[in-house]
């Protein structure tokens, strides 16, 4: 209740600060970080596509059957481009949703650099997760889990400070 009132407030705030951004909203009852979930879903099964066609690709080389190998290299063209759009509508989600939650700070000094530091680690520690899982390490799994979610509360808290930052330097900037 309390997050998706929280959702509704920032998405409203947003509007308000940005009003020529446009925002997707969740369907009503899905919280508001499934379309992307969906959308990495999505460009995984996207990616498990793509190397099965380089697999035929490289078998029908192997068997030397010319129209066979240029079926597989069309196949494996349009796996890519399949996997392509999957990762543009990823993005897109992703952007809505970052909009919807920072609005306007993500304008600001600092803030890319903290994004882009932000998006690296969680990239390496779901890395880690998933490989201790694939190897059933639980332990391992656990433990980056937890690495995952003090990342985010520590990346909560930084662009905490670098938004009051920001609404510091737009008072003073308004104040002279």
């Amino acid at each position: 209740m309390i997050r998706s009132l929280r959702f509704v407030l920032t998405v409203v705030a947003a509007a308000l600060v940005c009003p020529g951004v446009a925002l997707a909203d969740p369907p009503k009852g899905e919280p508001p970080g499934k379309a992307v979930k969906e959308a990495r879903e999505k460009e995984r099964e996207e990616k498990k596509e793509l190397r099965e066609e380089k697999k035929e690709l490289k078998e029908a080389r192997k068997s030397g059957d010319a129209g066979a190998a240029k079926e597989a290299l069309e196949d494996v063209k349009e796996a890519r481009k399949e996997l392509t759009e999957a990762q543009k509508e990823r993005r897109k989600a992703h952007m809505a949703e970052m909009r919807a939650k920072w609005g306007s700070i993500l304008k600001m000094e600092g803030v890319k650099e903290e994004m882009s530091t932000h998006a690296s680690r969680m990239a390496r520690l779901r890395r880690i997760e998933k490989i201790a899982t694939e190897k059933k390490k639980d332990a391992v799994a656990k433990r980056a889990q937890a690495a995952m979610e003090k990342e985010k509360a520590r990346h909560e808290k930084k662009m905490t400070e670098l938004k009051a930052k920001g609404a510091d330097a737009g008072a003073a900037g308004g104040a002279k």
